[in-house]
């Protein structure tokens, strides 16, 4: 009968064994780190342009428990958020569009001009317009120059 012998190996402590996974660990995550976030990755895309409008299918408005549709729609630093909004709407489904802006000015509803308000920066506007017919208007400021909403209603 033959008996093969092994070289007795040191067993590591807890404090050892500890060490190595927390080195080892740290290697991991620096050598991460170094690979990611470098010069080398693309840039950004260029965000998109305000002139050109979007190729997306309308947006569904929020609806409410009375039937509304809400929409929540800013004027800022000359710039519109959310940019480019084109919602759907249907004749007879009011809409209530909740303007903000950081200059007075007057909403103008095309189309719709019993709808048209003010806005104010100390106070929002809640404009509510119900289309009573099917086809596109849009909804501005006027000063500004601006287009808040593309309302589609079918």
């Amino acid at each position: 009968m033959s008996v093969a012998l092994r070289a007795a190996r040191p067993r590591l402590s807890l404090g050892r064994m500890v060490r190595r996974v927390l080195v080892t660990t740290l290697i991991a995550l620096a050598a991460a780190g170094c690979s990611s976030g470098g010069d080398d990755q693309a840039p950004d895309p260029a965000p998109p342009n305000p002139a050109q409008p979007t190729s997306a299918p309308p947006a569904s408005a929020a609806p409410t428990s009375a039937g509304a549709s809400i929409v929540d729609v800013a004027y800022r630093n000359g710039q519109v958020e959310p940019a480019n909004l084109v919602i759907a709407g249907k004749v007879g489904q009011p809409l209530q569009v909740n303007v903000s802006s950081d200059r007075p000015d007057d909403i103008v509803v095309d189309g719709y001009p019993d709808a048209n308000a003010d806005v104010d920066p100390t106070e929002p506007e809640d404009l509510d317009v119900t289309p009573n017919r099917t086809g596109t208007f849009t909804i501005r400021l006027a000063g500004a120059n601006a287009t808040l909403v593309t309302v589609e209603v079918s």
